[in-house]
């Protein structure tokens, strides 16, 4: 067991397979304190001869949720994230943390505008679900490879054109009806430029630097949070 103070004792209580890359994992986690959207924990993996790997992951649940819900993306070589995906199942036993981080937690202050590609939409997931229940505006960017990794896609599709622009920029299905371009300077043209909008970027190094680029150039200075894959 890790000697970290800030670990408690989780299980798993349901696992779904998105897709060969993506999964959702719900814990039930002791001792768990209510998460601010954006926030992320460490899974601690222990093996047998009690070798332990700790990795970050984002909170993809909301805060009103009793269960704990992780995106995990299976990568080459992963060590905890491919024993989630390929090994674990409902029941297993790990050490979760408690919430981490804030740096990158929902401000709400102006216009919520998420913005992210393939599994950066996690900590997404969580600040949509926190503003749906308010009752609150946002807007929603996700650029995925194929209609599977969208994941909220069916939670959010009435909102195309409206609040929600989800891309497929490789294998789209018949009839789709959502966008096919990868994020360029024409992404937020159906932006009212008039109103205070917060940014929130996630994904790759070349993603975020991109999206930086193109919402640096629209002519108005907006408050800009970022989150990188890997920069825990």
């Amino acid at each position: 067991m890790t000697g970290l103070q800030h670990f408690n004792n989780a299980i798993i209580t349901k696992k779904k397979i998105i897709n060969s890359d993506l999964c959702l994992i719900n814990f039930e986690v002791e001792n768990w304190h209510k998460h601010v959207p954006g926030q992320y924990s460490e899974i601690c993996l222990t093996a047998e001869n009690g070798y332990q790997a700790i990795r970050p992951y984002s909170i993809a649940s909301s805060p009103d949720e009793k269960s704990v819900t992780f995106l995990i993306e299976r990568i080459n070589n992963g060590e905890v994230s491919n024993f989630l995906y390929d090994i674990s199942t409902e029941g297993d036993n790990f050490q979760v943390s408690n919430p981490i981080g804030k740096r990158f937690i929902l401000q709400n202050k102006k216009i919520p505008i998420f913005v992210a590609s393939g599994s950066g939409i996690a900590p997404f997931i969580s600040m949509s679900k926190y503003l749906a229940n308010k009752n609150k505006r946002f807007y929603m960017y996700h650029w995925s490879k194929n209609f599977s990794g969208l994941v909220i896609y069916e939670e959010n599709k009435s909102y195309i054109n409206s609040l929600y622009f989800p891309n497929i920029t490789r294998n789209k299905p018949p009839n789709w009806t959502g966008g096919d371009s990868r994020i360029n300077s024409k992404t937020f043209n159906n932006l009212d430029l008039n109103n205070q909008y917060e940014f929130y970027v996630c994904g790759s190094d070349f993603f975020v630097e991109n999206a930086l680029d193109i919402i640096s150039n629209l002519g108005k200075k907006f408050d800009i949070y970022t989150e990188r894959f890997g920069s825990f």
